[in-house]
């Protein structure tokens, strides 16, 4: 790949409910511009691969960490971006950008859908229109996307926090679960195979009370604990699925002083006060959400060269000289695994704060 200077690169930006500015034009360019009462958009192409991400939602580390990934592979490869970071986190903002992303003819697009019921018919338009679309972070639709970047394998995340839950238990007592949204397709995929491996014997000791939704809030999630903790007296355990979620759970159980242990999925850099000490979290899990980032950004550029189809049995090498495998995912559309989870404990969590 032919690198280019960061300063030649364009930079493109959505901007909702406020005039675009500053974007130069050229002969070369191919540009349209549409007002609406809400918003405008304003891409400009000016090359023939232009690659186009959308998050679940702003505010959120993790969501920044994938993009900074998924910007380096392109932008290394002189490509253009277009990143979406839906301020209100809803499908109705993700949808309406996914029109404007299909009218403008791009290379492909990435996205984790909030629903990906809501986004199933907008996304088959893309489709339709030759504008191949891939998941990453949450799954959208198997017949509304080509292939899914997955961070790991759904039985893998969820033996894996059923197990963390078993052991700062002790295999006994009542937990519950702060997710994110109610329509997370891979939080619910985590949570429906949590549930089935604990009917177990060796899981017999444990009860799942309840499942709370945060929203990808800290706020939202921080109450939702509150609740929890009010509610049952008797919890031992919580475990949050999400980056957001168990931020919250640990501070709202370290500001009311119940013994209840957090376990999940967290960022080193937002939880290593508490996994350092060890009292509430002993420790976390997690993928590095650059390289998923990454994944996402060559992913883009094999279906933007029509290079790969999304069919099973597919093969992809990237630059790191490691080869992927597209394979058969649970909701029967095709997946690539991006690599299994990690343990942060109070071992190494310091030497993993400063890097995401």
């Amino acid at each position: 790949m032919t690198k280019r200077s960061l300063s030649s690169i364009i930079v493109l930006l959505f901007v909702l409910c406020l005039i675009v500015s500053g974007c130069g034009k050229s002969s070369k360019s191919k540009k349209k511009e549409k007002e609406k009462e809400n918003g405008a958009i304003d891409i400009t192409i000016q090359d023939e691969e232009f690659y186009a991400i959308i998050t679940k939602g702003s505010g959120n580390a993790y969501n920044d960490h994938i993009i900074e990934g998924f910007k380096a592979i392109i932008d290394d490869a002189g490509k253009q971006t277009f990143v979406y970071q839906p301020e209100k986190g809803t499908a109705k903002e993700q949808i309406r950008v996914v029109r404007e992303l299909i009218e403008n003819k791009v290379s492909c697009i990435a996205i984790a859908p909030v629903d990906a019921d809501a986004l199933d018919s907008v996304l088959q338009d893309a489709i339709d229109a030759d504008i191949p679309v891939i998941s990453f972070d949450t799954p959208a639709n198997p017949d509304s996307r080509l292939l899914d970047v997955n961070e790991s394998g759904t039985e893998e995340i969820a033996e894996t926090l059923i197990e963390a839950v078993r052991d700062v238990s002790g295999g006994q007592g009542y937990w519950a679960i702060v997710s994110s949204f109610s329509t997370s397709a891979n939080q619910n995929a985590w949570i429906a195979a949590m549930r089935e491996l604990s009917e177990d014997d060796k899981y017999k000791g444990l009860g799942l009370v309840e499942i709370a939704y945060g929203d990808d809030d800290y706020h939202k999630s921080y109450d939702q604990t509150i609740s929890l903790l009010k509610k049952y007296p008797d919890l031992k355990v919580i475990c949050a699925p999400t980056t957001i979620g168990i931020q919250a759970a640990a501070a709202a159980v370290k500001d009311t002083g119940k013994p209840v242990k957090v376990v999940g999925l967290g960022l080193p850099s937002e939880m290593a006060e508490y996994v350092s000490k060890g009292d509430i979290c002993p420790y976390i899990y997690m993928w590095n959400p650059n390289y998923l980032g990454q994944m996402t950004a060559y992913v883009s550029m094999a279906f933007g060269n029509r290079k790969i189809t999304g069919e099973e049995g597919e093969q992809l090498l990237v630059d790191n000289h490691q080869i992927y495998e597209v394979r058969k995912a649970s909701d029967e559309g095709t997946e690539v695994i991006v690599g299994n989870p990690f343990r942060f404990d109070k071992s190494n969590i310091d030497e993993w704060k400063s890097v995401y």
